[in-house]
């Protein structure tokens, strides 16, 4: 299959970074290498993108340029998840991955959450897809945004119905974006979205519905807190591909370790288990122990689902 690339005025938008920016770290750093279209212009991937992105992240943590240049993707994923694990202070941190034109829309969102004005927050957010993309306005803005209320719940800083207002608002736009590919392609392989027994985090299982249809999966969306039994039998009946999990909040349970084991054993070997969450050292052997493909940030899930995809299909 063909793989998706951007030209770089596409890429500035969902960055943050100028193209000057773009061609100027490619000149001087080796971890990027951009393809070319035949007529010279730079053709970004996902992978690239995922790149760009972390060397952002990175860059914002207070690394170096020079010290992120001359690493390989993946040693750059585990910089990046190792610091954001080992930071203990107080801050907003989702408010530096905002750009220009998404700071712009989050305010707007911001004051129409304090108001409780739905159609301001809606239509903000419908602009601001429009600017990034339908896919990449998910973890560029919504994901952001969803953390931020959260933080700001947690420091009293609104209150519990406005942050129940402004979740309403965001799982609704998931839920339509979601429901939006309702054409059941027989050429693209099945994937079932949903959280283990004990996980209850709803938007993040929405994210991972939105993202796995964006990525041309055909898509069964489950929802949440799902026993390993209903699990089983759920990827059976359906004849999926992949079991795509969601693992938020609890990062302590055990049982949960215990649930995922019975999954793989249940499923077998040949499906894929693809979990996205936080950082967890109690699961971290079990992921390895059933073979989870794992991702601790939404840069890397649109390229690991297309990856994935792949795969089944060859």
């Amino acid at each position: 299959m063909n793989e998706k690339n951007y030209p770089i005025r596409v890429v500035t938008k969902i960055t943050g970074l100028t193209a000057d920016q773009i061609r100027k770290w490619e000149e001087r750093y080796s971890i990027l290498n951009i393809n070319r279209s035949g007529k010279g212009s730079r053709r970004f991937t996902d992978k690239d993108l995922e790149l760009l992105q972390l060397m952002v992240q990175a860059k914002n943590m207070g690394f170096s340029l020079q010290e992120i240049g001359e690493l390989q993707l993946q040693d750059l994923k585990e910089m990046v998840n190792s610091f954001e694990g080992s930071s203990s202070k107080v801050t907003y941190p989702e408010l530096e991955q905002l750009s220009d034109v998404t700071k712009v829309y989050f305010d707007i969102c911001i004051d129409s959450l304090r108001e409780y004005n739905i159609s301001k927050m809606e239509r903000a957010i419908y602009d601001v897809a429009m600017e990034l993309g339908a896919v990449y306005v998910i973890h560029k803005f919504m994901v952001p945004f969803i953390k931020h209320v959260g933080r700001l719940w947690k420091n009293n800083k609104i209150s519990k119905p406005q942050e129940r207002f402004a979740n309403a608002v965001i799982k609704n736009y998931l839920e339509n974006y979601r429901s939006s590919f309702k054409s059941f392609n027989e050429d693209n392989p099945t994937a079932l979205i949903a959280t283990p027994k004990g996980q209850r985090a709803e938007l993040g299982c929405l994210v991972n519905s939105c993202l796995s249809v964006a990525a041309g999966w055909n898509n069964i969306y489950l929802g949440t807190d799902l026993s390993s039994g209903d699990l089983i039998q759920a990827v059976k009946e359906s004849k999926s591909s992949c079991l795509i999990l969601s693992v938020l909040y609890p990062l302590d349970d055990i049982s949960l370790c215990t649930e995922l084991e019975k999954i793989r054993s249940g499923i077998g070997d040949d499906i894929d288990i693809v979990i996205n969450g936080k950082k967890s050292s109690i699961y971290a052997d079990t992921y390895k122990s059933i073979n989870a493909k794992v991702v601790h940030d939404l840069f890397s899930m649109p390229s690991l689902l297309e990856d994935v995809k792949n795969k089944v299909i060859l």
